[in-house]
């Protein structure tokens, strides 16, 4: 098995070295095909083993659906550990002038890169070479669970300086929805964050399509406990009738 991916592997750069279409950096002089393989996934595990997290978070992102629930919204987010505040700045692109506020504890932020990152415990990986992706050199692998899951990844660019992944391609599925996706990260400062997804889903005989962009990161040392204190409703009291 090992031997034929390899093949596969050799196979596959061949064919981008010679395509007139791709432009593929060579690789470094005595280093082949299997051993760069080996290389970048000794560093892709060391590299997702040392990643440094933010102790807090503020960022905004804005989501855009179509299909099954249209909408189009930009929210601010503020988090710090499993804790999360949710603010709602822009609904049906009107911008409200009091945000809409939601806060909640004990949620892992799923769009983290070490929550989607294929492991090589999980995947089968195979080289398929070396390209530009995103303006950043980076090495595609091919990639195919060991065992089934309602999310899978099926490709991934591994970028050639952090060695953490800056393209992944996916696929989930649920009793009533199956849909493929695209989610790329990059840099903020030290951190690797989420920079936009996409995602074509199919819900019977309905299509739907969804679209974030992530935006305006920081990372201050530690939020404010009022940051996290349930908001205040702002619906108008009635008195009861004496």
């Amino acid at each position: 098995m090992k031997r034929l991916l390899v093949r596969v592997a050799v196979a596959v750069l061949a064919f981008w070295t010679c395509s007139a279409q791709a432009t593929v950096p060579t690789l470094p002089p005595g280093l082949t095909t299997p051993s760069l393989s080996a290389t970048v996934m000794e560093r892709y595990a060391d590299a997702l083993a040392k990643l440094d997290r933010p102790k807090a978070m503020i960022f905004e992102y804005s989501v855009e659906q179509s299909g099954l629930h249209p909408l189009e919204e930009t929210h601010r987010i503020y988090r710090s550990g499993l804790r999360e505040r949710d603010e709602t700045l822009i609904a049906d692109g009107i911008s409200l002038k009091v945000p809409a506020v939601r806060v909640v504890s004990h949620r892992a932020y799923k769009y983290d890169v070490l929550a989607l990152a294929p492991k090589p415990a999980d995947y089968v990986f195979v080289y398929t070479g070396k390209r530009i992706a995103l303006g950043r050199t980076v090495f595609a692998f091919r990639t195919t669970a060991v065992a089934a899951a309602a999310f899978a990844t099926s490709d991934v660019l591994i970028d050639a300086e952090r060695y953490l992944p800056l393209v992944i391609t996916f696929s989930s599925a649920s009793a009533t929805l199956k849909g493929k996706g695209r989610i790329t990260f990059g840099p903020s400062r030290r951190y690797w964050v989420a920079r936009e997804v996409s995602v074509s889903a199919r819900a019977g005989k309905t299509d739907a399509r969804e679209r974030i962009r992530w935006s305006r990161y920081r990372f201050p040392d530690a939020l404010p406990e009022a940051t996290f204190a349930q908001p205040r409703s702002l619906a108008t009291e009635v008195p009861l009738a004496p």
